[in-house]
């Protein structure tokens, strides 16, 4: 019998080969329709602090509209950065704030797999998500980097997040390094902090009715799913 982790491992070369097949206009409409699906939402409409991540060029639902949208109207623009706490095995992320629109626009640099990231020269003085500046060690929700505490700015109200599938239960399948699941765990550890998970994705990576994604305690499911072919699934459904 196949464990959960091949049942994931498969079910990504699976979706990997349909992705690849799409062109770049489809992926481009598909991301605007389920981009104002999120504008739409209520939960955005009122979220102050968000989290966005930064789209791949290809095979992947683009987040620019929503990340200008943010920034133009005054919210507070967290980014995914990736990186490798001292004295750790294992790379995290932490959600650090965008500066500006001009800065998403012209001031990021691309990863090896073209995702734009921020300068890590910049990192220290970059406002954390969970509170503080710079980044976290990994294990330990933020408490103080500036010497000011966490207090009402480490929060999230809204977190935009990617997938290499879903399912109706609004399950997710990542990438397979776990960075998002072990992040929500870190971020909602104090029970105090809860965000509207959203996921965003592509007509072609909803799981056909009845299909699920293999799941562990670990990982997280979304609070609502915007598709690209128009529609808003969510958990009341």
């Amino acid at each position: 019998m196949a464990t959960i982790k091949d049942a994931k491992s498969d079910l990504r070369k699976q979706m990997k080969g349909k992705l690849s097949a799409l062109d770049e206009n489809k992926i481009s409409q598909q991301s605007q329709k389920a981009q104002n699906l999120i504008l739409s939402l209520p939960q955005y409409a009122q979220a102050k602090r968000l989290s966005i991540y930064l789209s791949m060029p290809e095979s992947e639902a683009q987040t620019d509209l929503l990340v200008q949208h943010a920034l133009k109207n005054g919210k507070k623009v967290f980014v995914p950065y990736i990186h490798k706490p001292s004295g750790s095995k294992r790379k995290v992320i932490d959600m650090l704030r965008l500066h500006s629109l001009d800065e998403f626009e012209q001031g990021l640099t691309s990863d090896k797999w073209g995702i734009p990231s921020l300068p890590s020269d910049s990192v220290e003085s970059r406002e954390n998500a969970m509170g503080g500046k710079s980044v976290s060690n990994g294990e330990e929700p933020v408490e103080t980097y500036d010497g000011e505490g966490r207090g009402d700015e480490g929060t999230l109200d809204l977190v935009v997040v990617p997938g290499v599938a879903f399912d109706e239960g609004m399950n997710r399948l990542g990438h397979g390094a776990g960075f998002y699941d072990a992040y929500f765990t870190r971020f909602c550890s104090d029970g105090t902090r809860t965000p509207f998970l959203v996921g965003l994705c592509l007509a072609e990576q909803l799981l056909s009715p009845g299909q699920e994604i293999p799941t562990t305690e670990n990982d997280w499911i979304v609070d609502a799913l915007a598709l690209g072919d128009g529609r808003l699934l969510t958990l009341d459904d």
